[in-house]
């Protein structure tokens, strides 16, 4: 049985194409690794809007108590202290959006100094999540720094920030 010249062409193209997908998926990694990025990019505006939360509460009330429900029930009343500001009319405590569970807070002689999440990528190639409102770049100042590899992951606060748009 012989094949012609363009059944030959044809396959040697289908090979080519099925390669170049091949290759594709390898280097991006799939649609697996894109949902990762996007939840992580989730995570950290959750956990961006998070940190903005306990820095209107702590300018409001002082130290943040362990139950972040308590900061969640105080910021979700409108005339609070906690929303006087601008920045904090917004505010609210958010989970992680991928585990339901709060971000962990680390403190240091009882104040809280750092929030952490835990993240399914790293993002060394450049900061690609630049947020363009003010009052959680100056709560969480190295928001944009890379992170090289997955995992948890801490970032320092500035709870006694400026908080304004």
């Amino acid at each position: 049985m012989a094949y012609s010249q363009h059944t030959l062409y044809g396959g040697i193209l289908v090979g080519i194409i099925v390669v170049a997908c091949v290759a594709g998926i390898a280097i991006t990694g799939g649609p697996g690794e894109a949902r990762k990025e996007k939840e992580d990019l989730a995570r950290q505006q959750a956990l961006s809007d998070t940190a903005l939360a306990l820095a209107c509460y702590q300018q409001a009330f002082g130290e943040i108590p362990g139950d972040l429900t308590i900061v969640g029930n105080e910021l979700a009343h409108v005339t609070s202290k906690a929303r006087q500001q601008d920045a904090c009319a917004q505010a609210e405590i958010r989970k992680d959006p991928v585990s339901d569970e709060h971000f962990r807070l680390e403190r240091q002689d009882g104040s809280v100094t750092r929030i952490c999440a835990e993240f399914a990528t790293g993002n060394s190639d450049a900061p690609y999540n630049r947020y363009r409102y003010a009052p959680s770049r100056a709560v969480i100042l190295d928001l944009d720094k890379p992170r090289e590899t997955p995992g948890e992951y801490c970032y320092e606060l500035n709870l006694s920030a400026k908080l304004e748009y």
